[in-house]
């Protein structure tokens, strides 16, 4: 199956040494959810100042995921994926994962294909407690494009009793300043120096926005990202 595949590079023209981390924007969630998490999907190695820059590839491919934290989800901690599962989203349906939790130990209970088109739905049974002892979360996941057999957490939601939660893709990315491990939550608005770069206005299968990131630690992108249609922030 081929999907959509975008290239976001980064260029460091700043005068100092910088990392970079890469993350997606919560995808839209419906009904209401709780809170929904970011995680850190890719980062760079140390770019030296000058000539040296990165390259992340992002690809539509997405997975439903669950596992345990040994912390509550918020800001900082790293989730571990325990299960994951392709999902499509259709046309005409796409994928519904059903999950449970006999002795607080989450697992698949089937699949099928019921969500409406555009996403795929992940629903917990009534097995699941409250409070969340180990910490059971649901979501999204993404392959590591250095270690595909990995898959990412890229979108955590706290699990509960009875929750539906359908989940409708965005194509649009955060990229900031830092270091922390894939999987990690993070909030954006806690960060300096963060680009957004949305593709949904973008044409093709396959599309590339390069910026440099400047010495004023703002992001300037080059001529063939400004006509391409894709939009930034």
């Amino acid at each position: 199956m081929s999907f959509n595949t975008f290239y976001i590079t980064i260029k460091n023209g700043s005068p100092d040494p910088a990392r970079f981390m890469l993350f997606l924007e919560p995808p839209r969630a419906a009904p209401s959810s709780p809170t929904r998490f970011s995680n850190i999907w890719q980062t760079s190695p140390r770019l030296d100042p000058g000539d040296s820059s990165v390259s992340f590839k992002l690809t539509d491919e997405y997975f439903a995921i669950l596992g345990t934290s040994l912390e509550p989800m918020a800001e900082g901690v790293r989730p571990w994926t325990s299960s994951s599962h392709p999902v499509k989203l259709g046309p005409p349906h796409g994928t519904t994962a059903y999950v449970t939790a006999a002795d607080d130990s989450p697992k698949w209970a089937k699949f099928d294909a019921s969500s409406p088109p555009g996403s795929f739905t992940i629903k917990c049974d009534d097995s699941f407690q409250t409070p969340n002892p180990n910490n059971i979360w649901i979501g999204m996941g993404a392959r590591d494009p250095r270690h595909p057999k990995s898959i990412i957490p890229v979108m955590t939601m706290t699990a509960q009793p009875t929750f539906t939660t359908q989940i409708y893709l965005r194509r649009k990315f955060y990229v900031t300043v830092g270091e922390s491990k894939k999987g990690t939550v993070v909030e954006s608005e806690k960060k300096d120096a963060v680009l957004m770069v949305d593709f949904e206005t973008s044409a093709g299968p396959e599309s590339e926005a390069v910026f440099t990131f400047t010495a004023e630690h703002t992001y300037e992108p080059d001529e063939a990202t400004k006509k391409s249609g894709i939009t930034w922030q």
